[in-house]
């Protein structure tokens, strides 16, 4: 009798691991002809599961994870606190605890801890970094996960928004306005989410034939004193549009440019690659791409509870986005009309 792992009887099956681990266990809901359909299998190729001892869903706990950025104070911004509030209200009527734990990019100690006392029946991860080592540790160890963004692994299950298209529009319609000095302010890089952010507002000049400076493209400006230092370049250098890679760089950009007496949108346009309720409230409210966290957290809590009940689930789902045109981006002209 040859061993084989969990991972290649689903891929084999063409079914979740979840799914498997689920039937094998005899803990979720699994349907009749899923059961007999991987025991025939495993009964017509002569297999035994491999490490069947290390099985993660055998246990019940009845807790989820989340969890949320440990560097600095991102996990007080608008689309954390929003996430694990809609996570919150998901789970509260379904029998579930959630847990709250910080992870940094290459620290990931509170997850293991968690993981490896099994204190939680699944975890869903509220950012995606690249080569995430939160991700490879979840797989490694057969736990159901969901992310809340893209990942490069067709095995992830995952939910985010066209993140990309919906900066590149942006971004175009900048350039279709006449503005052609703009500068972007990025986040930290190794997130996917910046990445297929900056990769939109590159697409946008390459399909409007228009180069970019990279000068005037500033890295790591979620903190205020590199926002600061970028805000100085643009002044200096007559940026008649800045973008700001999310809403916590966007308000820092404000905050700036308020105390340089610099007036949006007389003096310089302002538009971000996120929106939230505090860039809704600024005068004047600023230009951005409307992506509803609720809808996003509450889609991933979705799929992970399915996960847990056995059922299949699309491995990728893509919700939708919206452009809001506010004043922050508008000349003077057509204000005054």
């Amino acid at each position: 009798m040859q061993e084989i792992e969990l991972k290649k009887i689903a891929e084999e099956l063409n079914i979740s691991q979840t799914t498997v681990s689920r039937a094998l266990s005899g803990n979720g809901r699994v349907s009749e002809d899923t059961k007999q359909k991987i025991a025939n299998f495993l009964k017509e190729n002569d297999y035994t599961l491999k490490n069947r001892s290390n099985d993660y869903g055998k246990k019940h706990t009845g807790n989820i994870c989340v969890t949320i950025p440990g560097e600095g104070k991102f996990a007080e911004t608008p689309f954390f606190h929003a996430t694990l509030m809609s996570i919150l209200d998901y789970y509260s009527t379904r029998n579930y605890n959630v847990i709250p734990v910080k992870t940094k990019a290459n620290d990931i100690r509170e997850l293991e801890k968690i993981i490896k006392l099994h204190k939680v029946d699944g975890v869903i991860l509220t950012r995606t970094i690249k080569h995430g080592v939160d991700i490879n540790f979840l797989k490694s160890n057969n736990v159901p996960f969901v992310v809340i963004g893209s990942y490069d692994d067709d095995d992830v299950y995952q939910v985010d928004v066209d993140q990309e298209n919906g900066c590149k529009e942006l971004t175009s319609v900048l350039l279709k306005m006449g503005y052609r000095r703009l500068a972007l302010l990025c986040a930290d890089m190794t997130h996917v989410v910046t990445q297929s952010r900056y990769a939109g507002f590159l697409k946008a000049h390459v399909e409007n034939d228009l180069g970019i400076n990279t000068q005037f493209i500033f890295d790591e400006t979620g903190y205020p004193q590199q926002t600061a230092q970028a805000i100085d370049d643009c002044l200096k250098n007559q940026i008649e549009c800045i973008i700001c890679m999310d809403d916590n760089i966007c308000i820092n950009v404000l905050n700036r440019l308020k105390a340089e007496n610099v007036v949006v949108p007389r003096d310089i346009k302002v538009a971000s690659f996120f929106n939230s309720s505090v860039l809704e409230m600024h005068y004047p409210p600023i230009t951005a791409l409307e992506f509803n966290t609720s809808d996003l957290a509450w889609t991933a809590a979705k799929m992970l509870y399915e996960l847990l009940g056995g059922n299949e689930v699309p491995h990728r789902q893509m919700l939708s986005h919206q452009l809001l045109l506010r004043d922050s981006t508008q000349n003077s002209s057509v204000r005054n009309q």
